[in-house]
Parts: C-alpha cells; structure tokens; sequence
C-alpha cells in the first residue's frame, strides 16, 4: 500500500495567529545527571546541527518572526523566497532582547512563542518580553522526554514493547544481558534517560562490546539506574507526529525513517509503503498514546519512534519526544507536493572541502550531477557551513521528489556519491 499519510490541516487550523519560532536544539542532552557511555563532542559538527534551524523557515508564515542564531547565506536565502513565494521576518541574534524588540514592533500584537522544545528559560523569556506560549509545562515536557518514562508509560497503558529490563547495578546489567542473549536476539541497546537523535544510546553488537562498556561503567559508577533492551531487526522504522491540544490528539504525519546499517538517521521516507492493517493498527495506537499523553498535561507536538521488526510484529513506542521535530518544520512543503508526485524522501549529507563553497555553486552542481526533469526534481532546504583555516564543513538536507521510483532512487543514488567526492577533495 503506498498511501500518504500527511494531515497537516490541524495544526495549519488551530496554530497562533503570529508565531515566533526558535530551534532550541540539544536542550536535553544536559538533562542526564551522569554521563556513563563514552562520547565526543565535536564543536565544529555541532555548528553545523545548530543551522538545521534554517528548516523554521519552511514552516513559518509571513507575519511570522523565525529566530536564528546563525546567519544564512543571502543566496540561500533568496532560493527559499523563490520556492515558498514569501520569507517571515528573520531575527539573526543570540540576544533575547533583541528578538523582543522585533516583536514589539508589530505591538499591539503579541506573539506565541513556539521553541523546538519547551524548557523552564523558555517559560521566563515569554514572562519577561511578554510572549504568548502554549499552555503546557515545561517539567511535563522533561518527564515525557524521558526514555524511561517511555518505557513505563508504555507497559503500564498495554502497549506492545521489546523485551527490556532497568538495572541499578553492574550485576543486574550482566543478568539482563544474558537474558537478551539466550532469547535469541545478537544486538542490544542500552539507554541513559534522555538523549535524542541517537544520543544518550548506545548499540550493542556483540558480547565483547558489551564487557567494554560495563568496564567503562564500573569505572565511573556502582549503582545507577539505565536500561537495557532487545535490539531487533527491522523492517521499516515508523515516525508519527501528534498535534496535541487541550481537547484533543491529531495525527499530523506517518513516515518512515531511513536508517543506515549502523543504525544512523538519514533522511525520512515521506511517502512510505506500508500493509494497510499495520498503518490501520498503528493509527489506533498512536491516537491512544496521545489521548495517554494529553492526559499526563502535555501540549504540542510530540514525534514518537515506532518500528516494525522482521517478524512484522509492530512495537509502537520506542521512544517519545515532547517537542518539533525536521519533519514537522518540513510538513507544509511536503503538503503541497504531495498532489503532484508519488514519491517523496529526503536525505543529509556532510561533507568537507578545501576551498569554500558558496550555495549557487553547490545547487548548480547538484543540478549537473542529479539531472532533475520535469517530473523529478529537489530542493535543498538546509545549507550549513562552518569555516575553518584550512577546510570547510557542509550539511546540506535535501528534498527529492518524483513521479518514477527508478529515476528518484537514481538522484538518491548520486546524491550519496556527491558526498564521496566531495569527501575526497
């Protein structure tokens, strides 16, 4: 069944007359108490993730102010005002003060403050410039963001759930492990609390890794609290998206992630093909969760990973966020492709150059490399760049859409060997 799953009228209905959009991302990766998985943050990479709040722009309305942090390129820019036809009022600035001062100017207007996600600083910059917000709770948002709280809310409401055990302890990690093991299933997944976009997890392959990590652990801690899960195979990642108001749940979106074989994000499937029981199955869950969720006080969007494994067994609460997601940001657009063409995906790629690439450069090579027609074509919807001395980093998000599986499949292709060559310079 290819069928498109896309509902964006709710939201487009029941949004704020003027928003003010701010991507607050990576808010809740300083929510873990305790670090215990070995990680690296990279500044530069993290520049680059910081510029995916260029995709507020494909969302925003005109009277709309959108936030940014970082500058964007003014041809960059201009591209997006020539695919959406209008820009909303732009505000490049790290200074909330300075954002307030674009919103008194269109007084006595207020604005709906709409960060990627809700937290307390964002409760005392609405107080203090007098924004609207939506009436959920920020201590409500953290509680749902919790992997834990996930898992909890998921057996206590009779969701179907992998095979998963809490573990205070080095002894009880070995316990569940084994456990895993003799079920059958080669691959675990251990999980701090919080941590999105693959942070705050880490991937078990095999049972050497496993004695390393809990190395590492008892290094640092003898008691703690994370969880170990069954790893399966899957079949296809589901995402949905909920608009959750005071008196009811809304389906905005049902999509598929793509994931890459080391369990990596990217790109998203928006015109997924899936058994039509399962999509009917799914809806029903999805809708329950929500109906859940609008009851434990939550308001907003909420994007909540699902999969279908290898034995078409569908587990559909993997894990829950209580905020925007790219997808969300990138629904309009999809909306109004969605009539024209039967295929629609969208993939990242990061790349490294020696000397700077300006953004017409880049959509002019892409043009030479893709070959678009009249039935297949994209648009670069992220352009981000950070310079260095003596290289340059790129992640660029691209949207491909067409009407012939073959020839999209075939501008995916290219598109992943742009990378490799640009890779190689």
């Amino acid at each position: 069944m290819n069928d498109h799953h896309i509902y964006f009228e709710p939201f487009r209905k029941t949004r704020p007359e003027r928003v003010l959009w701010q991507a607050n991302f990576n808010e809740d990766q300083h929510w873990n108490e305790v670090s215990l998985f070995p990680s690296f943050v990279n500044p530069h990479q993290q520049t680059l993730i910081e510029q995916q709040e260029q995709q507020m722009l494909w969302i925003a309305e005109p009277q709309d102010i959108v936030w940014l942090q970082h500058p964007p390129e003014p041809s960059f820019l201009k591209y997006v005002q020539s695919c959406l036809g209008r820009l909303p009022q732009i505000c490049v600035t790290t200074d909330a003060r300075k954002v307030a001062e674009c919103t008194a100017s269109w007084l006595p207007e207020t604005f709906t403050f709409m960060p990627f996600i809700l937290t307390l600083e964002n409760i005392e910059l609405a107080k203090k410039y007098e924004w609207d917000l939506i009436d959920s709770d920020a201590d409500v948002v953290k509680h749902i963001n919790s992997k834990y709280v996930t898992r909890r809310l998921a057996e206590e409401n009779k969701f179907c759930v992998t095979q998963g055990w809490f573990c205070s302890n080095p002894q009880e990690l070995e316990r569940a492990y084994s456990e895993i093991h003799a079920s059958g299933y080669s691959k675990a997944v251990l999980k701090q609390a919080y941590g999105s976009s693959g942070k705050g997890l880490t991937i078990i392959e095999n049972e050497l890794k496993f004695n390393q990590l809990l190395a590492y652990i008892r290094k640092r801690r003898t008691s703690f609290e994370l969880l170990l899960e069954s790893w399966h195979p899957t079949k296809q990642s589901l995402n949905a998206q909920l608009w959750i108001g005071p008196y009811s749940a809304d389906l905005l979106a049902i999509t598929e992630q793509k994931i890459n074989e080391y369990g990596v994000y990217i790109g998203t499937n928006y015109t997924p093909s899936y058994d039509s029981a399962v999509v009917e199955h799914y809806k029903i869950e999805i809708l329950r969760l929500g109906a859940v969720l609008r009851e434990l006080g939550y308001q907003g969007i909420a994007g909540v990973d699902s999969i279908l494994d290898a034995k078409n067994d569908l587990y559909p609460v993997i894990e829950i966020n209580g905020r925007f997601t790219q997808v969300t940001y990138m629904l309009p657009l999809i909306e109004s492709l969605l009539p024209l063409y039967k295929y629609v995906e969208s993939r990242y790629i990061r790349f490294e150059t020696k000397g700077s690439l300006q953004f017409d450069e880049l959509k002019s090579r892409l043009e030479t490399d893709l070959q678009p027609d009249e039935e297949h074509q994209f648009t670069i919807y992220t352009f981000a760049s950070c310079h260095q001395p003596d290289h340059h980093l790129y992640r660029i998000f691209v949207l491909f859409y067409g009407n012939q599986a073959t020839k999209l499949n075939d501008m995916l292709h290219k598109f992943e060997q742009f990378t490799l060559l640009q890779t190689s310079s």
